[in-house]
C-alpha cells in the first residue's frame, strides 16, 4: 500500500508539473548542440546520429553533422561507416556527396574504392577530381590519365622515382657475407648483428669439428644450427628488401595524399 501511494504521488506531480521527456527531439538537438559548442564532438556525433535514426524530416542534415563531429575527433572509421550507412543511398548524382565520399574514403585509405569512386563527382569538382584521381592512380598503380587538368605539382609527386632497393644484389651479398645485404638496405644494425652471429657459429663449428671430428653428434648439430641460421639470413634479407621499398613507397604516397589535404580538399 505505501509503495503504491508513492507510485500514484510521483505520477501525479510528473503530470501536475507538465514534466517533459528529455529525450525528445527538441531536447536532443539542444544537447547535440551543446556537447559540439564545449568540444565534445564524438558524444555530440552520437546524439546527431540518434536524431538522423529517429526523424525522417531532417534525418540527412543531422547525418551530415554526425559525420562532420567524427571528423573534428578523427574518428575516419566511424565517419566513413555513417556516411554509407546514412548518406550515400541519398547521393543519386549529388558531385558535393560523392566528393565528400572520395575525401572519407582516403582518410580511411581505402585508396583503389576513392579512385573509382572519382569518376562519380562531377562540376564543380572536376578539376579537383581529376588532379585526386591522377594522384590516386599512382598510389594504387593504375596507369595515371593524361588531361591539361593535372597541376604540375601532382604531377611531379605522382611520376617521382622511387628510390627502390633490386633483389638480386641483395641476395647476393648476404649469401656471401650474412647480414651485408641487410646493410644495403639501410638496416646497418640489424645487419651488423647478423654478421657478428654468423662468425660465431661458424668459429663455434669449425672448434667443434677441430675437437670432436667429423663423426660426433656435437658439430654435426650445431652445423644444422648454422646452415638454417644461413638460411634464415637469406630470407630475412628478402623480407629487408620488401620492407625497404615499401616504406619508399608510403613515403611518396604520403607526400601525395598530404598535398591532396593541404591544396584540393
Amino acid at each position: 500500500m505505501k509503495y503504491a501511494f508513492i507510485f500514484i504521488l510521483i505520477t501525479l506531480t510528473a503530470n501536475i508539473s507538465k514534466g517533459q521527456n528529455l529525450y525528445d527531439t527538441a531536447h536532443t538537438k539542444v544537447f547535440a548542440q551543446y556537447l559540439y559548442n564545449t568540444q565534445q564532438y564524438h558524444f555530440a556525433a552520437e546524439e546527431y546520429e540518434r536524431l538522423a535514426k529517429n526523424n525522417y524530416s531532417n534525418s540527412l542534415d543531422y547525418s551530415i553533422k554526425a559525420i562532420e563531429c567524427y571528423e573534428i575527433a578523427y574518428d575516419y572509421k566511424n565517419a566513413l561507416k555513417h556516411f554509407e550507412k546514412y548518406v550515400l543511398p541519398h547521393a543519386e548524382s549529388n558531385s558535393q556527396y560523392y566528393f565528400s565520399y572520395v575525401k572519407l574514403l582516403i582518410k580511411n585509405s581505402q585508396y583503389n574504392t576513392a579512385y573509382v569512386y572519382c569518376d562519380s563527382v562531377k562540376a564543380p569538382y572536376t578539376t579537383k577530381m581529376h588532379n585526386i584521381k591522377y594522384g590516386l592512380a599512382s598510389i594504387c598503380n593504375h596507369t595515371p590519365i593524361e588531361t591539361e587538368f593535372i597541376l604540375p605539382e601532382i604531377r611531379l609527386l605522382s611520376t617521382s622515382n622511387i628510390k627502390q632497393k633490386r633483389l638480386f644484389p641483395a641476395v647476393t651479398m648476404s649469401a656471401i657475407v650474412p647480414g651485408s645485404g641487410r646493410i644495403y638496405c639501410g638496416y646497418v644494425s640489424e645487419g651488423i648483428t647478423t654478421m657478428l652471429r654468423a662468425c660465431f657459429e661458424y668459429l663455434h663449428l669449425i672448434y667443434g669439428f677441430r675437437k670432436y671430428g667429423f663423426g660426433d653428434p656435437y658439430p654435426l648439430f650445431f652445423g644444422t644450427v648454422s646452415v638454417c641460421f644461413y638460411i634464415g639470413n637469406i630470407f630475412g634479407t628478402v623480407k629487408s628488401v620488401k620492407k625497404f621499398n615499401t616504406a619508399q613507397k608510403n613515403i611518396r604516397d604520403g607526400q601525395i595524399i598530404d598535398y591532396m589535404y593541404n591544396n584540393l580538399f
